[in-house]
């Protein structure tokens, strides 16, 4: 880093006069990552080189799209008296700073992606003469309906296959067994009945091919139509059942009125206490049976067996796998009294000077009722953590759930200093899993070997529980990312970057480093979300390891 300031100019004007050498890349990015004073003054030369820009006639001010940045190189030098800041700042006036506050939002981007480029250690990238601004669309999410509830489901084919908390796009839905819960975006509630196939169609309507399905339409849903066996059922604010078969369909109204639309036939009012059976295209009443339709109620409580069922699954793997000798952590975040600031180790033999220290994180509900997870949301939460000793391969796993990627990098699990050896798990603000252990100080070397997901993430799985893990291999030399147990990426490791004595000892789950100083300014890298149960281990874990980890951890 150039430490005096007249270099720094001097450095900065270079990079403006042409392309700028490797040499002059590096020691730019070195002093916009360690000095404050440089980063400040690197943004007011980029506002100042604006001004004059604008002031030769060069940057003409447009209000009907973003910014334009021209190479300073296209300023004539006759205009930067004495070619200095302060010179420059000199024929800086008030009059231009509107202008430049348009151009504001392009210099944090530019900010912004150089630090990325310094966590990957990527190649420097030359943007075209453009310079044009790419303003972030608002997220937008397609799905006319929700899965709520899935008990015992099981699908015909992965194209039908979904999870709770999915938004489903028109599509067709097989059911193999068990039971799912739809909730059309009008208001509808369906509970399905496997085996079953369901085509959705908008957020209104559906057409039912076979099975069975019982549906809830509150009021503000009147109008809620569902096609079947050559007719139209259309609600009028009720509770109704539809079975199909070979032998035709069956329409029961349990509560309220529903209309039957049939081509070229009289429209049928069917009320509560109703049903008709429809075979060979005509209509006969018959006798409904409430109890043969699953309701919402009735599949709840089946929905909390289920669930008492797994939990009591998952805590018998839990005391299983403390005694894994592979484990190096192992945090389970069984407590659940909310005034408890110690994480204690999950680990048998018990090691109390592997607990945790909770700093600002709640206690909140995890992945099941009774079971506790950690709430990460001010820039000041985290958990401290100091883990002893020299291992070798590595495996990081964790539930996650996600509210928002705030940060640039949102933590997962940090060592404190980054040292040789020591390894960085975050999750990046596009959604990727970030992974790095570090190889060495020395500027210009092989820093660390970045392995990056591609992105998993989405506004459509805020709240939603993951399970994320990364394996780091020494002897196979690769990295791999995992997502609910199914390989996300896998990425090699050179041999100038690969790391074969691994090490942590003080570290944060969920941020990032403590200030050592009382007015200490710190890096906010606070996850916004939850985590429950952290683990570990001193290997790199199989895919069908991380596989049975997900399925038995499941909720």
């Amino acid at each position: 880093m150039r430490e005096d300031r007249h270099e720094f100019e001097s450095l900065l004007e270079d990079l403006a006069d042409g392309l700028p050498s490797d040499e002059q890349v590096r020691e730019l990015r070195d002093s916009l990552r360690t000095s404050a004073d440089a980063r400040s003054r690197y943004v007011q030369w980029q506002m100042l080189n604006a001004a004059l820009t604008m002031e030769s006639g060069s940057l003409p001010i447009d209000d009907s799209g973003p910014p334009t940045v021209v190479p300073r190189s296209q300023v004539p030098r006759t205009q930067v008296p004495g070619n200095t800041l302060a010179a420059a700042a000199h024929r800086f006036t008030w009059t231009r700073a509107l202008a430049i506050a348009a151009s504001i939002a392009f210099f944090a981007i530019a900010i912004r992606w150089a630090y990325l480029e310094l966590e990957t250690d990527a190649e420097v990238v030359q943007q075209g003469n453009t310079g044009e601004v790419m303003i972030d669309q608002e997220p937008t999410s397609r799905g006319i309906a929700l899965v709520t509830r899935l008990v015992d489901a099981t699908w015909d084919d992965s194209r039908s296959a979904v999870e709770v908390g999915d938004a489903l796009t028109p599509q067709r839905l097989n059911l193999k067994s068990g039971y799912a819960q739809i909730e059309f975006f009008c208001g509808a509630s369906v509970v399905l009945e496997g085996p079953a196939e369901l085509e959705l169609i908008s957020s209104t309507s559906a057409s039912f091919m076979s099975g069975r399905l019982r549906a809830q339409v509150p009021p503000a849903a009147r109008g809620f139509e569902i096609d079947v066996d050559g007719m139209k059922v259309v609600d009028l604010g009720t509770e109704f059942g539809v079975s199909v078969s070979p032998e035709g369909s069956d329409v029961q109204v349990f509560d309220g009125e529903v209309e039957l639309h049939r081509s070229n036939q009289k429209t049928q009012l069917v009320r509560a206490g109703q049903g008709y059976a429809h075979e060979s295209g005509s209509l006969s009443e018959t006798q409904i049976a409430p109890d043969d339709y699953v309701d919402l109620a009735a599949l709840d409580d089946r929905a909390r067996n289920q669930t008492d069922s797994r939990f009591s699954g998952w805590r018998e793997y839990s005391r299983q796998l403390r005694e894994d000798d592979r484990l190096i952590a192992y945090y389970a975040v069984d407590q659940t009294d909310r005034w408890q600031r110690k994480l204690q180790s999950s680990m048998i033999p018990e090691n109390r000077e592997l607990d945790g220290a909770i700093v600002g994180a709640q206690r909140v509900a995890g992945r099941w009722p009774g079971k506790g997870a950690l709430e990460f949301k001010h820039p000041g939460d985290r958990v401290r953590v100091n883990i002893p000793g020299e291992f070798g391969s590595l495996t990081f796993a964790c539930w996650v759930k996600i509210d928002s990627l705030d940060r640039w990098y949102n933590s997962l699990f940090l060592t404190d200093n980054y040292q040789r050896g020591e390894p960085h798990w975050q999750i990046l603000d596009t959604g990727q899993l970030f992974f790095s252990v570090r190889v060495s100080r020395q500027q210009g070397g092989p820093q660390h070997k970045v392995a990056l997901s591609p992105p998993f993430w989405n506004p459509t799985l805020s709240g939603k529980w993951l399970h994320l893990a990364t394996a780091y291999d020494v002897d196979s030399k690769t990295t791999t990312h995992y997502l609910n147990g199914k390989l996300l990426s896998r990425e090699s490791i050179p041999d100038h970057q690969l790391v074969e004595t691994t090490r942590i000892g003080m570290a944060s789950i969920g941020n990032w480093s403590v200030p050592t100083k009382p007015d200490e300014h710190f890096a906010i890298r606070n996850l916004n979300g939850c985590i429950d149960e952290f683990t570990i281990f001193s290997a790199a874990l199989t895919a069908d390891e991380i596989a049975e980890i997900y399925e038995l951890g499941n909720p």
